[in-house]
């Protein structure tokens, strides 16, 4: 059985570009939506101040995480008009070399964690 990915990243948020954020994010989360049928879970959270927005995302495996990084390729272009900065990225599961390395990219070193070894637990398809 193919175990599931997990993804978790904070950014911070540039002083005055919250609702900007707001609305960028709604659009990445459409697109996500539309165009990845096989991911299980895409959402966003803010912090109560406004300055940090964190993504978790749950993949069924590696290749669901690195087809999106194709899909939001453009959006990742222009993130960084409304973000300061990648504060951390964490990925839980096994994934393969290239995409850590791609992840490694956005952030400062140290700023990826990686968890590759699922020792137990499970994954329920749909949230009842």
């Amino acid at each position: 059985m193919t175990e599931p990915l997990v993804f978790v990243g904070t950014y911070s948020i540039k002083e005055g570009k919250l609702e900007e954020t707001k609305k960028n994010l709604q659009e990445v989360t459409d697109l996500v939506e539309a165009n990845e049928p096989r991911l299980i879970s895409f959402n966003f959270y803010l912090d109560e101040e406004g300055g940090k927005a964190t993504c978790v995302q749950v993949h069924p495996d590696a290749a669901s995480m690195q087809f999106h990084m194709s899909v939001i390729a453009e959006h990742l272009q222009n993130a960084f008009e409304y973000l300061d900065k990648t504060e951390s990225l964490e990925l839980y599961g096994s994934a393969p070399h290239d995409l850590v390395a791609s992840l490694a990219e956005y952030v400062e070193p140290g700023a990826l964690r990686v968890m590759p070894a699922h020792e137990v637990g499970f994954t329920r398809a749909a949230v009842r």
